[in-house]
């Protein structure tokens, strides 16, 4: 992600803290800092605030490093022309990680998706506007977008790896329902990533893969497939 500027700060951190729903009471508890000298630093107007208490606002924002952090699910809603999430997401232009899109296609007013850039992982309510309706792949630069039937309200935000898991399986069933083997090639780039040191040999990952695919293509689901594994690790 690019360097942000002082001067670009104040207007970051009110974009995100309006994403994220939250109020100057709330933040002030968390941070330390008053609630009088926050908002006339969000005004863009001078206040000394410390350098290492900007750093735990931008921390308790999602932000570290210049980042959005990677250790937490971030929750956001927005609205109609989306300008905070553009403004926010313009951090990821630079990012070299692929960026997926998941979206469902289920009715109403509010619209739930989610974002995952590498390993940071957003979740987004759209709302539409008075005059907009723009969706999340019209402010940022997405490199595959994975539609599911399944309603994306529904995946669970206990915790960051519940809803990465429930995500790369929702996207290998879609993978899988429509023959996209890009896909499937993402999803095993992907997995590698998440289990780093716990694959044995890039063969014995290569043996995996293929295995996989050939399932799959004889059309074995993907829970059939875990639960043949299941079944086997009981067994052993």
């Amino acid at each position: 992600m690019p360097s942000i500027a002082n001067e670009q700060l104040p207007g970051f951190a009110a974009a995100l803290i309006r994403l994220r729903g939250e109020t100057l009471g709330r933040i002030a508890e968390a941070t330390g800092i008053r609630t009088a000298n926050l908002s006339v630093w969000l005004r863009g107007k001078e206040q000394v605030i410390s350098a290492k208490r900007l750093i735990g606002l931008l921390h308790h924002l999602g932000v570290e490093g210049g980042r959005l952090r990677t250790d937490v699910l971030h929750q956001w809603q927005d609205r109609g022309a989306l300008d905070d999430s553009r403004l926010v997401l313009s951090l990821l232009q630079t990012n070299n990680q692929p960026v997926w899109l998941f979206q469902d296609e289920q009715p109403g007013l509010i619209k739930t998706r989610f974002l995952l850039a590498g390993d940071v992982l957003i979740r987004m309510k759209i709302e539409p506007g008075v005059d907009q309706a723009l969706d999340l792949a019209t402010v940022a630069r997405v490199d595959r977008v994975i539609t599911t039937p399944t309603a994306l309200a529904g995946v669970p935000i206990d915790s960051l790896a519940s809803a990465r898991n429930v995500l790369l399986a929702l996207a290998e069933q879609t993978a899988a329902d429509v023959g996209d083997e890009e896909l499937l090639e993402g999803l095993m780039f992907r997995l590698t990533e998440t289990l780093g040191s716990n694959v044995s040999s890039a063969q014995g990952w290569q043996q995996l893969e293929l295995a996989l695919r050939r399932s799959l293509e004889a059309g074995l689901a993907p829970g059939d497939i875990a639960s043949l594994l299941k079944g086997h690790l009981q067994n052993r």
